[in-house]
């Protein structure tokens, strides 16, 4: 019973993070505009807890069996760092470079930002879809 704890505190830390990484990435693709910036901090910390506590329950939980249900949280894992990586390439090089540019300028940097969101977003999706789906399998 004393391994349960660990597990659900573990749980609980990968969904709170995953969801707020998700819905905040999802909010920033649509919102479309700099408070993208003062946000991706927040996001990457999340992101690297969602990508950590997966790691964690993946090498307890699932050891070293890689069947069909494996196989599918691979996808979802694969999408969610492929995500992290996005959002670091495209808002977290325009976040740099917004405090240097000129007000002009920052429209590029924004679209660069609105950009990234988006594409992590639907990765993050993807990353959704296949924990539910692995569920059943």
């Amino acid at each position: 019973m004393m391994d349960l704890y660990p597990l659900i505190a573990t749980l609980t830390i990968h969904v709170l993070a995953g969801v707020f990484w998700a819905g905040s990435t999802s909010a920033m693709a649509n919102l479309g505009d700099a408070s993208a910036a003062r946000l991706f901090p927040f996001q990457m910390g999340s992101a690297a807890m969602t990508l950590a506590t997966g790691a964690g329950m993946w090498w307890f939980q699932l050891g070293g069996s890689f069947g069909l249900h494996e196989q599918i949280l691979l996808v979802g894992l694969v999408a969610a760092v492929l995500a992290a990586a996005v959002q670091i390439l495209f808002v977290g090089r325009a976040r740099g470079a917004l405090a240097a540019t000129s007000p002009e300028s920052q429209s590029a940097l924004v679209g660069s930002m609105t950009t990234g969101n988006r594409a992590a977003a639907g990765l993050l999706m993807l990353t959704v879809a296949s924990m539910m789906i692995a569920r059943f399998y």
